[in-house]
């Protein structure tokens, strides 16, 4: 990869700091699940190319449509970098509620 590459790469929307990554013994690149996870998640954003995402970050398509499917399927986590959201949950009078079963809804989304 070129110098202009990698200093694309680094720059690029969407992610930001340094790409850093480990290399096996046979050469090949070992990124950690954090950085998986940010590239995933930017290759998901509205109009969004896959190719586009993975040549900025040196990768080949195969690769990132790889690590798209593990997120799908729960494998892979998508990090970001927004300040997680919490939800207020109101109590009504505990003691009652000790003797019965209780049960918890969470919904999402």
């Amino acid at each position: 990869m070129s110098e202009r590459t990698k200093a694309n790469a680094i720059e690029g929307a969407g992610f930001v700091g340094r790409v850093d990554f480990r290399r096996s013994r046979s050469g090949h690149r070992l990124w950690s699940k954090e950085q998986k996870g940010r590239i995933v998640r930017e290759s998901l954003a509205p109009g969004a190319r896959v190719a586009d995402v993975a040549r900025k970050y040196g990768l080949r398509s195969q690769q990132l449509t790889q690590w798209r499917r593990a997120a799908r399927s729960g494998r892979l986590a998508l990090v970001t970098d927004e300040p997680a959201e919490f939800v207020e949950i109101a109590l009504e009078d505990l003691a009652a509620h000790r003797k019965t079963e209780a049960k918890i809804e969470m919904v999402v989304g």
